[in-house]
């Protein structure tokens, strides 16, 4: 069920007598549309079929051919849903099961498949799966395919972005996308229900699309991981050398070239007498006798020979201006053939402009092929140069363009030298969002972003180790300009699932999509809050409203057993997490061990709370965000024993391997809770690292030797604060920090004056 957002206003002087009275004909009204429903023919919108199924338990009525949802929440035909105008109702017609995450066919995305790397359309690679799948689990109108061998780009709790597998993959029929476009024109889309990832205390969360506005930030790669893998090509026992100049005329020819079953031809403007050189005399290495053809305003090169042509097609390169993709080669080539071939691309279909009065550059390629240009993007983004993206009718024929503005970048490429880099503005790639609390390290100037150098200053100032890790991502942090609904490419939405990531990047320039939400979709999305979109508080009657629209959303999403469990169980994990303060990756770990633990039977004969903060304690552990069995056992009001034990059984069960915790580990908040500043941290840790070598810190409570550490370092660096105030933070004894303090100064001769 889509969130529901009360935007009329409440007319506090309304006849409440009137609504009594038609809510007293509820059942009545209900029947008679009932029988209404049955007499009148219903089309679906989507397909047209009048073939339609009506769902009293689900109280929807779904076309029985496409299974778009053509009505819905029939339960209740009363006052609260006549309160809404013609619009909202169309709005809320779905197409799909609840909760259903998509991207658009179009889409591309770069896969790892049996070591080959490629960019293909998402709706392409899916379509493909679920046709060749064995087995494909439906639900609802949901089509779910298991997924083996393909990985995706995803980021892990890092913030780095890597290849990692793709477990399932699914689709389901839509008739409405939205388009995103965000600086730089670089685009992507989406369903409104799927999410993208924005910026939230300096965090990295998720967010629905149909809840973005123009303005707002979003997430997209920096950098792709840069595959390099020793490459050597076999042709009927001849070898071809893959070095740069091999690479470089690969580039060439993606730009301008084309072949048959005979010849392969370069054409270049008879300006490009060095170009032709290149592409001549590569050929003659070869023992090859390339043919030139001088044309006045153009060059033809033909190299007559059908190994090489048999070459290129065993290489997967394709002919024709709208066929033309970047090889899949390319992209496991080390980084200097990855330069290579793009210099010989931009050199063929590309054009630098430097314009000295505004001392501004920009590097352009232009192609018939979108797919191409989307191509050439990824492979930027392998070695961290971000392109913006264009699109212009030249001579009647629609044209893609790829623009690099960063003169580092282009620099990078070797069309430029010399760049002074002192008081320019840094690149756009090179900015994060400016964190409000520290706003007066820019004397409160009104600023949306800062560079990253500054983010680290700050970081370190501070020990803000949420903002340093922002910092160091993998991540550029972009302004959306248009949000638009648009139609989509198919009449089918795909989606896939990346185990322990939850998303993947895909679109133009490198969208970070969230893929699925941690509960599988089971928690409420009807606001808990009873006011209006304006922040105001709702009237009695309107309050009713929205309870039995809550408790009816509730009895619809939740079907079975299995889902009710996951539903109080993941509500129970997400606030006992946010009691804690814990950060999303924490409790994205939590989920996936509880889910775990559900598969596999675990849950029987024990307590749902007890499982949860078993699974809560064991991704602390995992994540090194430690909390201790007291914390955990305080804030879930679990039994400690009953937590410890649990948690051992599924550590078991499930095969989890965790090594003991590190002192070190609780040292930055036990030092944040206390008011310390960085440098008794460091010291303290310092003294643990030293205690671990001594073998100190075998045997003992981890709290309690972090805890004597920090009040060491605290009197050493005449930051003092009591044992009592140090031992109330830690949730240990005083007699335990004395106890570990002793022994910290006398095998570490560290002389303490009190």
């Amino acid at each position: 069920m889509e969130t529901l957002k009360t935007s009329e206003k409440v007319d506090s002087n309304k006849n409440t007598k009137k609504e009594e009275k038609k809510i007293i004909k509820k059942s009545e009204t209900s029947k008679e549309n009932k029988e209404n429903l049955t007499n009148n023919e219903i089309v679906c919108p989507i397909c047209g079929s009048t073939k339609v199924i009506i769902d009293y338990e689900r109280a929807e009525i779904v076309c029985a051919n496409c299974g778009c949802v053509i009505k819905e929440k029939l339960f209740d035909i009363g006052p609260e849903w006549r309160a809404f105008d013609h619009e909202q109702k169309i709005k809320r017609c779905r197409v799909g099961a609840p909760m259903t995450y998509s991207v658009d066919y179009n889409e591309p995305i770069i896969i790892r498949e049996n070591g080959e790397i490629k960019v293909v359309k998402i709706g392409e690679l899916i379509d493909k799966i679920i046709e060749n799948a064995e087995n494909v689990r439906r639900d609802e109108i949901l089509e779910i395919a298991k997924c083996k061998g393909i990985e995706v780009i995803a980021f892990d709790s890092s913030y780095k972005l890597k290849f990692m597998p793709v477990s399932e993959v699914s689709r389901h029929p839509v008739n409405e996308m939205f388009e995103i476009v965000v600086e730089g024109n670089k685009k992507v889309r989406v369903t409104g229900s799927h999410s993208v990832f924005t910026i939230k205390n300096n965090e990295v969360v998720p967010i629905r699309v149909d809840e973005l506005k123009v303005g707002d930030i979003l997430v997209l790669a920096k950098e792709l991981p840069n595959v390099e893998e020793e490459i050597e090509i076999k042709l009927n026992n001849i070898k071809i050398k893959v070095d740069e100049e091999f690479a470089k005329i690969l580039g060439y020819f993606i730009a301008e070239g084309h072949y048959d079953d005979r010849k392969i031809v370069f054409s270049f403007g008879s300006h490009e007498k060095e170009y032709i050189k290149e592409v001549v005399d590569y050929f003659k290495s070869l023992n090859l006798n390339p043919i030139v053809y001088d044309k006045g305003l153009n060059v033809k090169i033909e190299i007559n020979s059908k190994i090489l042509v048999e070459l290129f097609k065993k290489l997967n390169i394709k002919s024709g201006a709208k066929n033309k993709r970047v090889p899949p080669i390319v992209f496991k080539f080390p980084a200097n053939l990855k330069k290579a071939f793009l210099i010989g691309y931009f050199n063929g279909d590309g054009n630098l402009y430097i314009n000295e009065k505004y001392s501004t550059v920009q590097l352009k390629a232009v192609s018939a092929s979108k797919e191409l240009i989307e191509d050439l993007a990824f492979l930027l983004l392998q070695l961290g140069i971000n392109a913006n993206y264009g699109e212009e009718v030249i001579r009647g024929i629609k044209s893609y363009m790829l623009i690099i503005t960063n003169p580092e970048d282009i620099e990078k490429l070797g069309y430029i030298s010399n760049y002074q880099k002192e008081n320019k503005k840094p690149p756009i790639s090179e900015l994060i969002p400016a964190p409000y609390e520290y706003r007066r390290e820019w004397k409160f100037r009104d600023r949306d972003k800062i560079s990253r150098d500054l983010a680290l200053k700050i970081a370190k100032k501070y020990n803000d180790r949420k903002l340093e890790k922002l910092m160091n991502s993998d991540f550029v942090f972009l302004k959306i300009k248009e949000i638009n609904k648009v139609q989509p490419s198919s009449n089918y939405a795909y989606d896939l699932t990346v185990p322990n990531a939850e998303n993947f990047v895909a679109g133009f320039g490198g969208f970070v999509l969230h893929n699925t939400i941690h509960d599988k979709g089971l928690s409420t999305v009807i606001d808990w809050r009873n006011k209006d979109s304006y922040g105001k508080d709702l009237s009695a009657n309107k309050r009713a409203q929205l309870y039995r629209l809550r408790k009816w959303q509730r009895r619809i999403r939740v079907s079975d057993a299995s889902e009710r469990n996951l539903a109080f169980a993941l509500s129970e994990l997400d606030r006992i997490t946010s009691k804690l303060g814990l950060p999303r990756h924490v409790r994205e770990n939590a989920a996936i061990i509880y889910r775990g633990a559900v598969e596999k039977g675990l849950i029987r004969g024990r307590s749902i709370e007890g499982v949860v903060a078993a699974a809560i304690y064991a991704a602390c552990r995992r994540c090194r965000v430690p909390r201790t069995l007291d914390e955990i056992a305080e804030a879930s009001r679990v039994d400690r024993k009953e937590i410890g034990r649990t948690y051992r059984f599924l550590a078991r069960e499930l095969g989890i391997k965790l090594t003991p915790t590190n002192p070190i580990d609780y040292v930055p908040r036990f030092a944040s809770e206390l008011g310390l500043p960085g440098e008794v941290e460091s010291k303290a840790i310092q003294i643990l690292q030293k205690a671990a070598e001594k073998g100190l810190t075998s045997g003992r409570g981890p709290t309690g030797v972090a805890a004597a550490a920090i009040y060491i370092a605290s009197v050493l660096l005449g930051c003092r604060r009591t044992q009592r105030e140090v031992a109330e933070v830690a949730g240990v004894t005083e007699v335990t920090i004395r106890n570990r303090y002793k022994e910290l100064t006398e095998h570490l001769d560290i002389d303490v004056t009190l």
